[in-house]
């Protein structure tokens, strides 16, 4: 009389947008610690780059796409603050050995203490901003 068969359930597809945007939110707070680490030890940094980097394509489309671009955005506005750091300290010492102690320091001499004491320690709050408010919206899920 009646067929009590069940009906079949349509197959179901695995979500794969899913499985990759928690790969990629797992790697963004992975890159945010590794930049993190690098306030103390300089290099970790490096790793963190290159992740951002080989991992911005993948995350086209994505809130991911935006935290991967923060880290590369700062990793260069920090490197190269640290390399005009470096290059100003031979004015200094240029001067110094070659003058003796000088009392009355031009103003090229007191750029590598201006850029020591002002300049990047404003850059070194800049960084821990963007690094703790990027993990903090990467465990929200929230574009940076």
């Amino acid at each position: 009389m009646s067929d009590t068969s069940p009906t079949p359930q349509p197959a179901r597809i695995p979500d794969d947008t899913t499985g990759g945007a928690s790969d990629l939110r797992s790697l963004a707070i992975v890159c945010y610690v590794l930049f993190l680490l690098a306030a103390v030890n300089g290099l970790t940094a490096f790793i963190g780059v290159i992740i951002a980097y080989v991992k911005r394509n993948d995350a086209t489309g994505t809130i991911w796409r935006s935290h991967f671009d923060n880290m590369i955005t700062v990793f260069w506005v920090m490197a190269l603050a640290a390399i005009l750091g470096m290059l100003s300290w031979p004015l200094w010492l240029g001067g110094v050995f070659t003058n003796g102690w000088v009392f009355l320091w031009p103003p090229v001499f007191t750029l590598p203490f201006i850029f020591a004491f002002l300049i990047f320690p404003i850059l070194m709050i800049w960084y821990f901003y963007r690094m703790i408010s990027g993990i903090i919206r990467a465990s929200d899920e929230r574009a940076y």
